[in-house]
Protein backbone atom coordinates (compact mmCIF):
# COMPACT_ATOMS: atom_id res chain seq x y z
CA UNK A 1 0.00 0.00 0.00
CA UNK A 2 1.09 3.89 -0.62
CA UNK A 3 1.02 6.18 2.08
CA UNK A 4 1.69 10.07 1.97
CA UNK A 5 4.22 10.66 4.70
CA UNK A 6 5.08 13.67 6.11
CA UNK A 7 8.35 14.30 7.86
CA UNK A 8 8.68 17.29 9.89
CA UNK A 9 12.68 17.58 10.16
CA UNK A 10 12.79 17.76 6.42
CA UNK A 11 9.62 19.89 6.07
CA UNK A 12 8.82 17.50 3.39
CA UNK A 13 5.97 14.84 2.02
CA UNK A 14 6.47 11.72 0.37
CA UNK A 15 4.80 8.72 -0.87
CA UNK A 16 5.74 5.67 0.48
CA UNK A 17 5.34 2.10 -0.30
CA UNK A 18 4.68 -0.58 2.66
CA UNK A 19 3.90 -3.86 2.89
CA UNK A 20 0.07 -4.91 3.15
CA UNK A 21 -0.93 -5.48 6.78
CA UNK A 22 -3.44 -8.35 6.92
CA UNK A 23 -6.87 -7.11 8.38
CA UNK A 24 -7.64 -7.46 11.71
CA UNK A 25 -10.60 -9.76 12.84
CA UNK A 26 -13.73 -7.78 13.40
CA UNK A 27 -11.97 -4.43 11.68
CA UNK A 28 -13.18 -2.82 8.99
CA UNK A 29 -10.53 -1.38 6.32
CA UNK A 30 -11.23 2.13 4.86
CA UNK A 31 -10.32 4.14 1.56
CA UNK A 32 -10.31 7.41 2.42
CA UNK A 33 -12.01 9.84 -0.75
CA UNK A 34 -11.77 13.25 1.01
CA UNK A 35 -9.08 14.82 3.59
CA UNK A 36 -10.38 17.86 5.66
CA UNK A 37 -7.29 20.44 6.28
CA UNK A 38 -7.75 21.07 10.28
CA UNK A 39 -5.60 23.57 12.80
CA UNK A 40 -4.12 20.43 14.16
CA UNK A 41 -2.20 19.40 10.47
CA UNK A 42 -0.90 23.61 10.42
CA UNK A 43 0.13 23.13 13.93
CA UNK A 44 2.14 20.00 12.79
CA UNK A 45 3.87 21.80 9.52
CA UNK A 46 4.65 24.55 11.20
CA UNK A 47 6.39 22.64 14.01
CA UNK A 48 4.46 24.64 16.71
CA UNK A 49 3.57 20.64 17.76
CA UNK A 50 6.93 18.54 18.06
CA UNK A 51 6.49 14.96 16.47
CA UNK A 52 8.77 12.27 17.32
CA UNK A 53 8.59 10.57 13.81
CA UNK A 54 7.66 10.88 10.38
CA UNK A 55 3.38 10.52 10.17
CA UNK A 56 0.85 10.57 7.31
CA UNK A 57 -1.42 13.34 8.41
CA UNK A 58 -5.37 13.33 7.88
CA UNK A 59 -7.89 12.71 10.95
CA UNK A 60 -11.26 14.97 9.50
CA UNK A 61 -11.88 11.69 6.62
CA UNK A 62 -14.48 10.26 4.49
CA UNK A 63 -14.47 7.18 2.62
CA UNK A 64 -15.39 4.02 1.46
CA UNK A 65 -15.48 0.32 3.29
CA UNK A 66 -13.25 -1.92 1.23
CA UNK A 67 -12.62 -4.78 3.45
CA UNK A 68 -14.68 -6.28 6.65
CA UNK A 69 -17.39 -5.53 8.66
CA UNK A 70 -18.69 -4.75 12.11
CA UNK A 71 -21.29 -1.99 14.00
CA UNK A 72 -20.54 1.49 13.99
CA UNK A 73 -20.59 3.42 17.10
CA UNK A 74 -24.62 3.67 16.62
CA UNK A 75 -25.14 0.06 16.11
CA UNK A 76 -25.59 0.25 12.78
CA UNK A 77 -24.03 -2.56 10.45
CA UNK A 78 -21.47 -2.02 8.50
CA UNK A 79 -20.23 -3.83 4.98
CA UNK A 80 -18.33 -3.05 1.94
CA UNK A 81 -19.17 0.01 0.15
CA UNK A 82 -20.91 1.79 2.63
CA UNK A 83 -19.34 5.45 2.98
CA UNK A 84 -18.35 6.80 6.59
CA UNK A 85 -16.52 8.76 8.45
CA UNK A 86 -14.28 8.02 11.69
CA UNK A 87 -13.75 9.16 15.18
CA UNK A 88 -10.15 10.02 14.92
CA UNK A 89 -9.52 9.84 18.45
CA UNK A 90 -9.25 6.31 19.38
CA UNK A 91 -10.04 6.19 23.11
CA UNK A 92 -8.92 3.38 25.12
CA UNK A 93 -12.05 2.23 27.28
CA UNK A 94 -10.21 1.01 30.07
CA UNK A 95 -8.56 4.19 31.86
CA UNK A 96 -10.14 6.48 34.83
CA UNK A 97 -11.50 8.71 32.43
CA UNK A 98 -13.09 5.71 30.00
CA UNK A 99 -14.21 4.44 32.66
CA UNK A 100 -16.66 7.36 33.63
CA UNK A 101 -17.79 7.99 30.24
CA UNK A 102 -14.93 10.85 29.48
CA UNK A 103 -13.79 9.33 26.38
CA UNK A 104 -12.66 12.50 25.07
CA UNK A 105 -9.94 13.10 27.86
CA UNK A 106 -8.81 9.20 27.74
CA UNK A 107 -5.54 8.86 29.03
CA UNK A 108 -4.28 6.74 26.63
CA UNK A 109 -5.98 7.86 23.38
CA UNK A 110 -4.62 7.00 20.07
CA UNK A 111 -4.49 10.74 17.73
CA UNK A 112 -4.64 9.53 13.90
CA UNK A 113 -3.14 11.69 11.81
CA UNK A 114 -0.80 12.98 14.93
CA UNK A 115 0.25 10.02 16.82
CA UNK A 116 -0.94 7.35 14.21
CA UNK A 117 -0.98 7.42 10.47
CA UNK A 118 -3.94 8.94 9.20
CA UNK A 119 -6.08 9.20 5.75
CA UNK A 120 -3.48 10.16 3.22
CA UNK A 121 -2.64 6.63 2.18
CA UNK A 122 -4.37 4.09 -0.23
CA UNK A 123 -6.41 2.89 3.11
CA UNK A 124 -6.45 2.10 6.69
CA UNK A 125 -7.90 -0.07 9.28
CA UNK A 126 -9.59 0.46 12.33
CA UNK A 127 -12.22 -1.02 14.69
CA UNK A 128 -15.55 -0.11 13.48
CA UNK A 129 -16.62 1.49 16.96
CA UNK A 130 -14.71 4.66 15.64
CA UNK A 131 -16.61 4.84 12.52
CA UNK A 132 -19.92 6.36 11.97
CA UNK A 133 -21.79 5.38 8.73
CA UNK A 134 -23.10 8.27 6.41
CA UNK A 135 -26.76 8.25 5.45
CA UNK A 136 -26.97 7.34 1.55
CA UNK A 137 -27.77 10.64 0.38
CA UNK A 138 -24.96 12.66 2.24
CA UNK A 139 -22.28 13.79 0.12
CA UNK A 140 -18.73 12.26 1.25
CA UNK A 141 -17.67 15.62 1.35
CA UNK A 142 -20.15 16.78 3.93
CA UNK A 143 -18.47 13.55 5.80
CA UNK A 144 -15.17 14.56 6.06
CA UNK A 145 -16.48 17.92 8.37
CA UNK A 146 -18.36 16.13 10.72
CA UNK A 147 -15.28 16.00 13.06
CA UNK A 148 -14.64 19.59 13.52
CA UNK A 149 -18.42 20.12 13.55
CA UNK A 150 -18.56 18.00 16.52
CA UNK A 151 -15.47 19.62 18.39
CA UNK A 152 -17.79 22.83 18.16
CA UNK A 153 -20.69 20.80 19.37
CA UNK A 154 -19.14 19.13 22.37
CA UNK A 155 -18.00 23.53 23.55
CA UNK A 156 -21.29 24.73 22.79
CA UNK A 157 -23.20 22.17 24.77
CA UNK A 158 -20.85 23.70 27.76
CA UNK A 159 -22.52 26.69 28.09
CA UNK A 160 -24.95 26.71 31.25
CA UNK A 161 -27.79 29.15 28.93
CA UNK A 162 -28.38 29.50 25.19
CA UNK A 163 -29.84 32.72 26.04
CA UNK A 164 -26.66 35.24 25.43
CA UNK A 165 -24.91 37.07 23.11
CA UNK A 166 -22.70 33.98 21.59
CA UNK A 167 -18.71 35.53 20.45
CA UNK A 168 -16.85 33.20 18.95
CA UNK A 169 -13.28 34.23 18.45
CA UNK A 170 -11.82 32.80 15.10
CA UNK A 171 -13.60 32.09 12.41
CA UNK A 172 -11.80 29.14 11.02
CA UNK A 173 -13.10 25.66 10.31
CA UNK A 174 -13.68 24.88 13.92
CA UNK A 175 -15.36 28.84 15.16
CA UNK A 176 -17.17 29.18 12.03
CA UNK A 177 -18.83 25.58 11.62
CA UNK A 178 -19.18 25.92 15.54
CA UNK A 179 -21.24 29.37 14.27
CA UNK A 180 -23.78 27.33 12.48
CA UNK A 181 -24.37 24.66 14.54
CA UNK A 182 -24.89 27.00 17.60
CA UNK A 183 -27.47 28.37 15.26
CA UNK A 184 -29.22 24.70 14.85
CA UNK A 185 -29.20 24.15 18.69
CA UNK A 186 -30.78 27.26 19.79
CA UNK A 187 -28.43 30.07 20.03
CA UNK A 188 -29.87 33.48 19.04
CA UNK A 189 -27.40 36.14 18.97
CA UNK A 190 -23.97 34.78 17.07
CA UNK A 191 -21.05 36.49 16.54
CA UNK A 192 -17.60 35.92 14.83
CA UNK A 193 -14.15 37.94 15.57
CA UNK A 194 -11.73 37.07 12.71
CA UNK A 195 -8.94 39.41 11.01
CA UNK A 196 -8.33 37.78 7.64
CA UNK A 197 -9.90 39.55 5.11
CA UNK A 198 -11.19 36.88 2.96
CA UNK A 199 -12.41 35.07 5.62
CA UNK A 200 -14.60 37.92 7.15
CA UNK A 201 -15.84 37.99 2.78
CA UNK A 202 -16.52 34.41 3.01
CA UNK A 203 -18.06 34.53 6.63
CA UNK A 204 -20.04 37.21 5.55
CA UNK A 205 -21.42 35.80 2.41
CA UNK A 206 -22.78 32.70 4.79
CA UNK A 207 -24.85 35.21 6.78
CA UNK A 208 -22.90 35.59 9.96
CA UNK A 209 -21.81 38.81 11.74
CA UNK A 210 -18.24 39.25 11.52
CA UNK A 211 -16.29 41.30 13.31
CA UNK A 212 -12.34 42.43 13.69
CA UNK A 213 -12.31 42.96 17.59
CA UNK A 214 -14.45 42.32 20.76
CA UNK A 215 -15.60 46.20 21.46
CA UNK A 216 -17.22 46.17 17.91
CA UNK A 217 -18.62 43.01 18.19
CA UNK A 218 -20.38 43.51 21.63
CA UNK A 219 -21.48 47.15 20.48
CA UNK A 220 -23.81 48.78 22.76
CA UNK A 221 -25.14 44.84 24.88
CA UNK A 222 -23.86 45.08 28.34
CA UNK A 223 -25.09 42.38 28.90
CA UNK A 224 -23.02 38.68 30.16
CA UNK A 225 -21.90 36.54 27.33
CA UNK A 226 -21.23 33.34 25.90
CA UNK A 227 -17.37 33.32 24.63
CA UNK A 228 -16.22 30.15 22.83
CA UNK A 229 -12.52 30.71 22.08
CA UNK A 230 -11.35 28.68 19.40
CA UNK A 231 -7.87 30.13 19.08
CA UNK A 232 -6.30 30.03 22.38
CA UNK A 233 -3.12 32.29 22.59
CA UNK A 234 -2.38 35.54 24.79
CA UNK A 235 -4.41 37.96 21.98
CA UNK A 236 -7.62 35.66 23.12
CA UNK A 237 -7.11 36.44 26.58
CA UNK A 238 -6.83 40.56 25.93
CA UNK A 239 -10.22 39.48 24.44
CA UNK A 240 -11.65 38.18 26.93
CA UNK A 241 -10.63 40.49 29.55
CA UNK A 242 -11.51 43.79 27.27
CA UNK A 243 -14.86 42.02 27.40
CA UNK A 244 -15.02 41.71 30.76
CA UNK A 245 -14.45 45.00 31.63
CA UNK A 246 -17.12 46.45 29.07
CA UNK A 247 -20.01 44.01 29.99
CA UNK A 248 -22.21 42.45 33.25
CA UNK A 249 -20.45 40.07 35.55
CA UNK A 250 -20.99 36.19 35.33
CA UNK A 251 -19.97 35.79 31.48
CA UNK A 252 -18.33 32.03 30.69
CA UNK A 253 -15.61 31.44 28.51
CA UNK A 254 -15.05 28.02 26.69
CA UNK A 255 -11.51 27.68 25.32
CA UNK A 256 -10.89 24.64 22.47
CA UNK A 257 -8.08 26.19 21.17
CA UNK A 258 -4.51 25.42 21.73
CA UNK A 259 -2.72 28.21 20.12
CA UNK A 260 -0.39 28.67 23.09
CA UNK A 261 0.80 26.36 26.12
CA UNK A 262 -0.20 28.51 29.18
CA UNK A 263 -1.56 32.05 29.15
CA UNK A 264 -1.70 34.80 32.45
CA UNK A 265 -5.13 35.77 32.82
CA UNK A 266 -6.17 38.79 36.05
CA UNK A 267 -7.78 36.44 38.67
CA UNK A 268 -8.72 39.90 40.03
CA UNK A 269 -10.98 40.13 37.19
CA UNK A 270 -12.02 36.40 36.98
CA UNK A 271 -12.79 36.51 40.83
CA UNK A 272 -14.47 40.07 41.09
CA UNK A 273 -16.72 39.67 37.60
CA UNK A 274 -17.86 36.00 38.86
CA UNK A 275 -16.38 34.56 35.12
CA UNK A 276 -16.72 30.67 34.20
CA UNK A 277 -14.04 29.57 32.77
CA UNK A 278 -13.52 26.01 31.16
CA UNK A 279 -11.72 23.89 28.86
CA UNK A 280 -13.18 21.81 25.98
CA UNK A 281 -11.98 19.22 24.59
CA UNK A 282 -12.75 17.27 21.31
CA UNK A 283 -15.97 15.27 21.46
CA UNK A 284 -17.84 12.39 22.65
CA UNK A 285 -19.65 9.85 20.31
CA UNK A 286 -22.51 11.59 21.13
CA UNK A 287 -21.34 15.12 19.62
CA UNK A 288 -20.33 13.16 16.86
CA UNK A 289 -23.01 11.61 15.84
CA UNK A 290 -25.09 14.90 16.66
CA UNK A 291 -22.72 16.63 14.00
CA UNK A 292 -23.85 13.97 11.43
CA UNK A 293 -27.48 14.37 12.23
CA UNK A 294 -27.19 18.21 12.12
CA UNK A 295 -25.02 18.56 8.61
CA UNK A 296 -27.27 15.73 6.93
CA UNK A 297 -30.66 18.10 7.92
CA UNK A 298 -28.89 21.10 6.42
CA UNK A 299 -26.55 19.62 3.59
CA UNK A 300 -26.69 23.14 1.87
CA UNK A 301 -25.90 25.20 4.18
CA UNK A 302 -23.00 23.45 5.79
CA UNK A 303 -21.51 22.90 1.77
CA UNK A 304 -20.89 26.08 1.56
CA UNK A 305 -18.25 25.84 4.01
CA UNK A 306 -16.59 23.68 2.07
CA UNK A 307 -14.68 26.59 0.37
CA UNK A 308 -11.76 24.71 -1.59
CA UNK A 309 -11.35 21.52 -3.12
CA UNK A 310 -7.84 20.21 -4.09
CA UNK A 311 -7.43 17.07 -6.14
CA UNK A 312 -4.66 15.39 -4.96
CA UNK A 313 -3.36 14.14 -8.70
CA UNK A 314 -3.64 17.33 -9.96
CA UNK A 315 -0.37 17.92 -7.91
CA UNK A 316 3.26 18.11 -9.37
CA UNK A 317 4.76 17.85 -6.25
CA UNK A 318 3.75 16.55 -2.78
CA UNK A 319 5.14 19.19 -1.43
CA UNK A 320 2.31 21.15 -2.42
CA UNK A 321 0.42 20.35 0.42
CA UNK A 322 2.40 22.58 2.41
CA UNK A 323 1.05 25.52 1.14
CA UNK A 324 -2.28 23.43 0.74
CA UNK A 325 -2.19 23.00 4.92
CA UNK A 326 -0.93 26.42 6.04
CA UNK A 327 -3.21 28.40 3.31
CA UNK A 328 -5.47 30.64 5.90
CA UNK A 329 -7.76 31.63 2.95
CA UNK A 330 -10.18 29.27 3.22
CA UNK A 331 -12.73 27.85 5.62
CA UNK A 332 -12.69 24.00 4.98
CA UNK A 333 -10.13 23.13 2.63
CA UNK A 334 -10.28 19.59 1.33
CA UNK A 335 -8.09 17.27 -0.34
CA UNK A 336 -9.93 14.65 -2.89
CA UNK A 337 -7.33 11.93 -2.70
CA UNK A 338 -8.73 9.59 -5.36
Amino acid sequence: MWKIQYDQNEGTFKKIIVPDDPLKDGWIRLKPKYYSVCGSDKSIVNKHRKLDNPVVIGHEISGKIIAGKGYDMTGERLSVGDIITILPNYYCGNCIDCRHGNYNTCRNKTIVGVLADGGLSEYMDLDPKFALKLPLNMPEELGAIIEPSAVGIHALNSFNTKNRTLIIIGGGGTGALAAMSAKYLGFKDIKIIEVYELKIHQLENLGFKVFKDIESAIGSNTGALNVLDTVGDDHSVKTYETAMELTASGSEIVITGLGSNEFKFSTNLLIRREIKIRGSIIYLPSDFILARDIINDNQKEFYKFITNIIDLQSLKDLNELNDIILDNNYIKNLVKIY
